[in-house]
Parts: structure tokens; sequence; C-alpha cells
């Protein structure tokens, strides 16, 4: 360890450390050394523990989910994401070492500077491919520390490896793909983006084994059945057709290859071929993407929708067969009348509501039929079981709850530019707390104990919420439960991971680690935002307003998850005040402040409760209440002891 901290604490301060953390916090001997490591700014601290994965970027495969890269910075710039719910900056750009470059985004830069040139150790990274190349990316699990080393920088871009293949091969799912096809149709079009206008090249390419719709997100010059050699494209599936892409890493090339003869298709074709699968109703699961229906037609009527392209007119309705009901779109003017009977072919399935879609596109065709087709009265859904708060989560479906309203709001919203009225608010029963939003007048009152059956879930950052749509029947119960209070649902990270986030939870585990970003910060005095280099991201160049603030990570045993604490649980956990925190950064410096926060609350069991949201980068609450525990090591040992001797006994 000592090799490690390049002799940064002496021998007796080193004993001192390890007998804390192994005698008094209670803690494995790994445990201790990256708490003293980490506590010391050690940046190999892998090399002393041997419990993470080093690679250089050449070695990369875009599908890690902890590694540690050390590399130079070739460009970084902040920058301010914005939408569903989403508003924050981030700092991304390239990095580099001797072996190669990839694209690096760090989610949570904190108050951080990542300039060209400057070599730093990305700990605890996930990848992701992306057209292709290699993305390192640091969420709220992982850190940046800084390195002082030179780097020689490659050239070379990092990419998944590419294959070559057929166009009757491809499944839509390749990231970096070769492929040599003759241009069967061409064509430039503009598109807007949010960046403005664009111009793109689209049409569609074959071989012998089939044909696919392709886009060059670059404007190139291709001829009318000429070959080329599209390489580093990525693919995906739209309609259940698989869809060639070339973006800005791409290259388009003359070729000399062989391609076979290519059959042009007036209508785009599926690149293998269609084995659709007859099936009835009650058996669509809303995931088909090809299949035959034999049905009739409960009701039809034909609307003009608008699309990108400008407005289309397509037929939706109802069809049926002797086993239920289900909504249908054809999204190409056909001729379909009520009452009558037609093979739907090639259809392509959604789920929504939990209930199937049934859709036919430019790959399927509606033939009319001569036969008598009995429909079953019912609507063929899938409403879910009456099931506890607790139970619901993302994926649900359709389902039934009891519980008291804890609050009721009236808000006017515009959805599709249609002014809606929804009633949101808090449900509660024995066992959580859920949001709930209304979109009818259920004549909901503050604690009203009521059941309601057919809501469907939606979840937002994997809070589930619970969507009371015009299907949903909402009756008033005598209370037989005594609705969970703020904070009153313990969960465990492990139950989080598997069924998503909630409103007002409680977690409780140790504090193993403070993040970047704590400590004394500063904060826009309008938007309450912290600010970046005396700028926020709203308002500008403001003087900031001091704030005390912890990011922390909770471990309970059965995972780890992000806690962001304000300034009264921050002082109520630590002991220090925001006063405490200014003087001494004024002496210090501000890295001081959140070395001392680490000091006090690193190894303390605490409770907190708040709001849990999940997303790509795992869990996280934001705390509007935490308290220390105290433990009773003795006990908690000799409960573990009669344990161990029930086992062997």
């Amino acid at each position: 360890m000592k090799r490690v901290l390049n002799d940064k604490i002496d021998d007796e301060t080193l004993r001192s450390e390890l007998d804390k953390y192994l005698n008094e916090y209670h803690v494995d001997v790994d445990a201790a050394k990256r708490g003293i490591l980490r506590k010391y700014g050690a940046i190999d601290s892998a090399s002393a523990i041997g419990s993470s994965v080093v690679k250089k970027i050449s070695a990369l495969t875009g599908t890690e989910q902890n590694v540690d890269v050390v590399a130079k910075i070739v460009s970084s710039e902040h920058r301010s994401i914005r939408g569903k719910g989403i508003d924050k900056t981030v700092v991304s750009g390239t990095l580099g070492d001797d072996t190669g470059t990839a694209s690096f985004t760090i989610w949570e830069p904190g108050s951080g500077e990542y300039p060209a040139g400057a070599t730093f150790a990305f700990r605890n990274c996930y990848c992701k491919v992306w057209n292709g190349n290699i993305q390192v990316n640091v969420g709220n699990r992982g850190r940046v520390e800084t390195v002082d080393a030179d780097i020689e920088v490659s050239g070379a871009v990092a990419g998944a490896p590419a294959e070559t293949k057929k166009i009757g091969q491809l499944n839509g799912s390749e990231q970096n793909v070769d492929v040599s096809a003759k241009v069967v149709s061409v064509e430039r079009r503009t598109i807007s983006t949010k960046n403005g206008e664009k111009e793109i090249v689209s049409g569609t390419i074959g071989d012998s084994t089939g044909t696919v719709p392709f886009t060059v997100w670059e404007p190139v010059d291709l001829a009318l059945g000429a070959v080329y050699d599209f390489k580093g494209c990525y693919c995906k599936v739209w309609n259940g057709t698989v869809q060639v892409n070339l973006g800005n890493r791409g290259t388009v090339t003359p070729s000399f290859a062989d391609v076979g003869d290519v059959e042009y298709f007036p209508s785009v074709q599926s690149a293998e071929p269609v084995n659709s699968e007859m099936k009835k109703i009650s058996e669509l699961d809303g995931k088909e993407t090809s299949v035959d229906l034999r049905v009739k037609v409960v009701s039809v009527e034909k609307r003009t929708i608008s699309t990108k392209n400008g407005e289309k007119e397509i037929v939706s309705g109802r069809i049926g067969d002797e086993t239920g009901t289900v909504p249908f779109t054809v999204w190409e003017p056909a001729d379909i009348v009520k009452g009558g009977s037609y093979m739907f072919r090639n259809c392509y399935c959604k789920s929504w509501n939990d209930t199937p879609q049934v859709n036919v596109g430019n790959r399927g065709r509606v033939e009319p039929i001569d036969a008598t087709i009995d429909v079953a009265e019912v609507t063929y859904d899938r409403s879910g079981e009456e099931c506890k708060i607790r139970d619901v989560h993302e994926g649900s479906g359709n389902v039934t709850v009891r519980g008291r309203v804890m609050s009721v709001e009236v808000r006017d919203v515009v959805i599709r530019g249609e002014n809606r009225t929804v009633w949101s608010g808090i449900l509660a029963d024995e066992t959580g707390r859920i949001q709930y939003s209304a979109w009818k007048d259920f004549g909901l009152k503050e604690g009203d104990s009521v059941r309601v059956s057919d809501a469907y879930v939606r979840a937002w950052k994997g809070i589930p919420q619970l969507n009371m749509g015009e299907r949903c029947e909402v009756s008033r119960i005598d209370s037989d439960f005594q609705p969970v209070g703020t904070g009153g649902s313990l969960r465990t990270v492990g139950e989080i991971m598997r069924t998503g986030g909630g409103v007002d939870l409680d977690v409780e585990g140790l504090v193993v680690d403070i993040r970047a970003g704590s400590g004394l910060i500063k904060r826009c005095p309008q938007c309450r935002r912290s600010i970046l280099n005396g700028s926020c991201v709203a308002h500008g160049p403001v003087e900031g307003v001091s704030d005390l603030r912890l990011k922390a990570v909770i471990d309970d045993g059965t995972g780890a998850i992000g806690a962001v604490i304000g300034r009264a649980d921050t002082e109520r956990l630590s002991g220090m005040t925001l006063n405490d925190a200014e003087a001494l950064a004024s002496k210090l410096g501000e890295g001081a402040v959140a070395a001392k926060l680490a000091s006090m609350v690193l190894m303390k069991r605490v409770r907190a409760s708040g709001n849990v949201t999940v997303d790509d980068f795992g869990p996280s609450i934001n705390v509007n209440g935490i308290k220390a525990i105290e433990v009773d090591t003795a006990a908690e040992a000799k409960a573990l002891l009669n344990d161990v001797e029930a086992n062997l006994s």
C-alpha cells in the first residue's frame, strides 16, 4: 500500500488507519485497502487489491460493465442535455492511449476540469458500441482520477471487430458489418434534425440473397445499378425489415465484387424469406414480426394522420375471431368493410397497455375470404390480477390495486396539440406508495379508500406510475389497511434492481464511498442548480450561493445505490455545518471539505429515505431524510455465531 501511495502516508498513520477500518468499521481487508487508498488519493488501487479489470483501449469490446482505462484527453467539451425530465451537464469528447482512441462521456462531472492533453484514470467505466465504435462511459458508480503520466496517443479509432455478410444473412442487430451490394434504387433527401436540415442518401441495395433499404447519413454520389462496398455499417429492424445504415465512421467505395443477380422489388423486401405463422387472436403476445390472422372486421374507419413526410391515410379499427378481438392498423390505403371476413397476412404486432395490436405494413396485405367467422364477445387483453402497491413495477401491464388517496392535484396539459385535464397524486397501501395520473374525473378525494382496476403502468427513470385511462374503473371501499407513511417502505438494493424504483422508499446500509461533487458547492440563486465555473446552464454567469452536499454510495450487501444528500441531512449526518465548511475551505481549499466529510461518514450505517430512480447507470436515491444507525457489534456477532453453529449441528 505504501508503494501505491508513493510514501504519501507514514507507517504510524497507515497502521492507525488500517486498525480503524478492520477493528472499528469491521470491514474485510480488501474493503479496508480500498477505503484507505481512496482517502489518500491513490489512482492505482487495482494493483494493490487485484479486484479491477484494467484494459488498453484497443482491447475494449464494447460490452464491459466494470473496466478501468488510463488515457489522455484528446478533446473534451461540456454539453447540456435536456428533455424527458433530464436537465444536466456532461463532459464528452475523445480519449486515447498508445493503442487507439475512443469517445467518452462523464455523466457526473461535478466541478472537475478535463482539459485536452491531461491524463486521467477512468475507473469503473462501462462501454457500449455505436456506429461500430467503442464508447467509454463514466456513470454515477465510476470516478475520474488525475494521473501524473505522459501517454503517446495512437490515432487509430477503437471499434468492434467488423464482420462481412451477405444481405440475406443480416438480422438487424449488427453494429459493425461490411456488405458488398448493388444499388437498386437511390435518392437524395433533405430531412429536419435537431441541429437543422441535413441531406442524406437513401434507397435499396441488394445481392443474390435479397434486398434491404439503406441510408447513408453523409452525402455521397451513388450510381443506380453500380456495386459498392459498404464498410462499417450498423443495422436496425423496422416493421420487421432489416435496414442498413452508414454513419460518419463508415465508408462507401466502388467495388468489383460479384454480387450475383439482384431482383428489384418495388416494395422493400425482408432480407430473409418471410415464413408467417398462423395464429388465433388469443395466441398473440404482441411480439410477432410476421403472423397471419383469419378474422372478421368488427369496426373500421379511415383516418388521415400527420407524419414527418406529410399527411397519410390509414385504416384502423378492431378485428376478431372466436377467441377474442384486438385493435388493428393498416398503414397503406385498403378497402376494408365492417362485417367482412379477411386474411391478414404478414402482420407484425406490438403491445400497448398490455394488449396486442395488429399492424399491416408495406410487406403485409389484406385479402377478402369467403368464410363465416364467429367473433367472441370479449376483448382480448391481459388485465392483471389484484396486487399490492409494493409489487407494481415497470412491465406489470394492466393491474388492479387497493389504496388510500394521499393527495390530489388537478393540472391542464397539452397532449399532441389537444388540451387535457389530468388528476394526479399519491396512492398508498400498507406496503408502499405510488404516483398516479387519472385521465378522466373519477371524483378522487384526499382520504378516499379506493379499488382501482384495469389501470396501466408506465415508468419514468425506473419509478412505476399508475395511469387510470378510459377503461379504468374506480370504486370506493371500506379501508381495511393502514397506509404506509412517508419513508416507511424499506427495500433492499437487490429488490430495487429487480422491480425498479419508487416513491418514499427507505434504504439501509453502509456508506462505502464519497463521490466527486461532494462538499462545498455553489448554486444558482435563481434555479438552485449547481453551477460550473461560475456559470449556470439555464441563467449563464451568476454569483453562486454556497451550499453543502454529499454524493455518497450506500451498500446493503445486496447491491450499491448512489445517494444525493442535501445540506440539512449532510450537517445532521456529519456534524459539519456550512459555516464550518466555508471556514475549512478558506484555510485548506474546497477539497479539504470533501475529505473531512468522508472521514466523518465513511463506514457509517445509515437509513436513507427518498424517491428512488433507476436508469442505465444504476439506482440512485434523492435523500429527503437520513439518520445514522448504531450497530451493536457484539449482538450481531453472537447472532452470526448462533446461525453458524445451527447450520453445523
